[in-house]
């Protein structure tokens, strides 16, 4: 099956103090979501939410080496048994996409203010969902034992 390619622009970027990743302590990371003038409207009955997903481009992730990166330790510890991209939530990845479940603090305008956004300052967002659980949130959820030890102080 051959690759498609596909064209997708940016709606906005995030604006926050971050400009380096770091190890953790994103849950107490205030964000601003500016979008595009033209969207504002879109952001209309957004703020009877609590949370939202932003889907965000990492576009400072260093490209994908499939010989080094389809494998890998969780964030490269070496406690860890290296497990596949796809068991892993790695800003190495084929293409370079996030998403992340976070609290909708406000909404001004174009701006959409949050907390717990993993994203750098200038990062550019490709979109804005509600969180709705019916839609979002599985039951009976089951994870490998390593990711409890992988997500310490993450957030």
């Amino acid at each position: 099956m051959a690759a498609q390619e596909f064209k997708i622009s940016s709606i906005g970027s995030v604006k926050c103090a971050v400009t380096e990743m770091s190890e953790g302590g994103w849950g107490k990371i205030d964000s601003e979501i500016h979008l595009d003038p033209v969207y504002a409207d879109g952001l209309q009955g957004l703020a009877g939410f609590s949370h939202v997903l932003v889907l965000f481009l990492l576009d400072r992730a260093q490209g994908f080496d499939i010989g080094k990166q389809l494998l890998r330790r969780p964030r490269g510890m070496e406690d860890l048994d290296p497990v596949g991209v796809f068991a892993q939530r790695t800003k190495y990845r084929p293409n370079p996409l996030a998403v992340t479940a976070v609290k909708l603090l406000g909404i001004e305008g174009n701006v959409v203010k949050v907390r717990g956004l993993d994203a750098l300052n200038g990062t550019p967002v490709l979109d804005i969902k509600p969180y709705m659980p019916p839609f979002d949130r599985m039951e009976d959820v089951t994870m490998p034992p390593w990711v409890s030890h992988f997500i310490e102080g993450y957030f």
